[in-house]
């Protein structure tokens, strides 16, 4: 039983890391030809629009979920599954009342949090279109995480790629169809949708939202599509439930009951999160804008969307390592709550093994980044935008280089909060967001560092997270980690596959050119730190073997 559930673990995070990977590669796709369209300030749009949806829809999908999955994990090791249909029953009430709330809050605030916040008020279209995706994500959400208490990850791997797919077929469409719209609607008539402009730039100025609004258009579409497939699939496989009727008002309170202390971990981690996207719009205000567009090389015009833009893009690469991590972190959920609940003697090697599977990815994922900033901007925006290339490379350097700590702090979260101490998440939160927005308010206003104060913000702010969880974790159950092999290894292969590989890269650079060259040191790179993880018995044949 022991090791069926590591097994099980394991199995279901390749699945969850498989998907992960596809979706990214989707959405690395999609974003190339739309930053083409929008450029660097259509994606600032983007970002504005993200930043105010990501903490509603936290707190909508934060707490329920996960609650939602550590009880049906809890009823089926009891083997209770009159339990289990009747929280599948309050669930649906609970997440769809979930949903319209956070849609209506989202489209209540998006007018003054884009005009006096974000101080873009152009990505108010942009908002608008991006909230019923809240309604749609927290449905789908439901059906995922009632599977996920089973230790089933196909339904959030599946949904998540459809809505990746749907997001960069109808979002490419629909901002195509809209650029070339609105262009030749100005090329013919001096004029947008019957707005006067003198110039081309003004032009572009009255474009680019709209366009960065029918694109979002694909994100919401994508939602639907999700939650229609995630509904389908429950409805099939899990039609095994008692033929009983069960009363759900038992099972609803137990659903809010359980997720209050989530609820309060989900608003404090929504408000850190919001508190430090704010602060950096904002401490870019405080520099100056000529000063900036001199530095950037750009106009003077929408400089602060526009930084926020090369933010983004950006970030679009250094969340790769958390977003693939994080499916450690989604799986480690029921396979820990089983674990806990069983008194298993192997809980704290399950412990270990959860940790350092997250620092193996998410040291991998630093060491790729921080060697490959370059070639990865060349390859997606050297053709379209090469001022993001020669913009956007310092501050992907430092993401790469403090990224472990945002990656492994998400699955310190969840195995806390799996082990029902999300109230002792509340206090690392505080404490991270006032560091981070502190630290924003000192670096990025220094028109020297500006934006590439984030990097350095986020690493400390999120190391404070992962230590004070892991404290946390050891002292409430007393588990004993092998903290040489969570962190030290890992670290170490790390380090001496990037000086080998950077090495070896400007060795043959004046023989293999180009992407070439590229190529060959990735491969160079992942066989090396791979090597090494073997040599000092990091991971074994067999553990990978446990993948079925």
């Amino acid at each position: 039983m022991k090791q069926t559930i590591k097994q099980k673990y394991i199995s279901s995070a390749f699945i969850l890391l498989t998907a992960t990977i596809v979706v990214k590669v989707i959405s690395a796709v999609y974003k190339i030809p739309l930053t083409g369209y929008i450029g660097a300030v259509g994606r600032g749009y983007f970002s504005v629009a993200y930043n105010l949806c990501m903490p509603i829809h936290a707190l909508t999908m934060g707490a329920f979920p996960l609650a939602l999955t550590r009880l049906v994990s809890r009823y089926e090791a009891k083997g209770d599954r009159l339990k289990i249909k009747a929280l599948r029953k309050a669930s649906k009430k609970l997440f769809f009342i979930i949903g319209i709330t956070g849609m209506a809050v989202m489209l209540a605030v998006a007018k003054p949090y884009s005009e006096l916040v974000a101080s873009s008020p152009k990505s108010f279209y942009t908002i608008l279109v991006l909230a019923p995706s809240v309604f749609f994500s927290c449905l789908c959400a439901c059906h995922r995480a009632f599977a996920e208490g089973f230790l089933d990850m196909k339904a959030t791997a599946v949904s998540q790629t459809i809505e990746a797919l749907f997001k960069m077929i109808f979002g490419l469409l629909f901002a195509r169809l809209t650029m070339s719209g609105l262009c030749e609607m100005y090329a013919q008539n001096g004029s947008v949708l019957g707005f006067a402009v003198d110039s081309e730039q003004q032009a572009l100025s009255v474009i680019y939202p709209l366009t960065s609004a029918a694109a979002m258009l694909g994100v919401t579409l994508g939602s639907v599509a999700g939650y229609v497939f995630a509904a389908v699939y429950i409805k099939t496989k899990y039609n095994f439930l008692p033929g009983e009727k069960v009363k759900s008002s038992d099972a609803y309170s137990e659903l809010l009951v359980f997720s209050a202390g989530l609820v309060g971990a989900t608003v404090v981690q929504s408000l850190a999160n919001f508190a430090d996207t704010s602060s950096i719009q904002y401490c870019l205000t405080l520099c100056d804008a000529d000063a900036l567009a001199g530095q950037y090389m750009v106009s003077s015009d929408d400089i602060y969307t526009y930084v926020l833009g090369i933010f983004s893009v950006s970030l679009d690469f250094r969340n790769l390592i958390p977003a693939v991590v994080m499916a450690l972190g989604m799986t480690a959920v029921p396979a820990v709550s089983a674990a806990y609940e069983s008194s298993m003697e192997r809980f704290s090697p399950l412990l270990t093994s959860i940790f350092k599977y997250t620092v193996i990815l998410a040291a991998c994922g630093g060491v790729l980044i921080s060697l490959f900033y370059n070639d990865l901007l060349m390859i997606f925006y050297g053709a379209s935008n090469e001022d993001i290339v020669s913009n956007a490379g310092k501050l992907l350097f430092f993401f790469g280089v403090t990224s472990l700590p945002s990656a492994a702090a998400s699955t310190s979260v969840f195995c806390t909060q799996a082990l029902g101490y999300a109230k002792q998440t509340i206090l690392p939160f505080f404490v991270s967001a006032i560091v981070r927005v502190a630290m924003n308010f000192i670096l990025i206003p220094n028109e020297s560092i500006n934006i590439l104060g984030t990097a350095f913000s986020g690493f400390v702010g999120f190391l404070i997270i992962l230590v004070w969880n892991i404290v946390t974790i050891c002292r409430k159950t007393n588990a004993r980690l092998n903290l040489f092999e969570i962190f030290v290894k890992p670290v170490i292969c790390a380090s001496l596959t990037y000086f080998v590989t950077y090495c070896i890269r400007e060795s043959v650079s004046s023989y293999v050119t180009g992407v070439s060259v590229f190529i060959l040191s990735c491969i160079i790179c992942l066989l090396s730190y791979f090597t090494l993880l073997f040599l000092f018995n990091s991971i074994s044949f067999r553990e990978i073997k446990s993948i079925k």
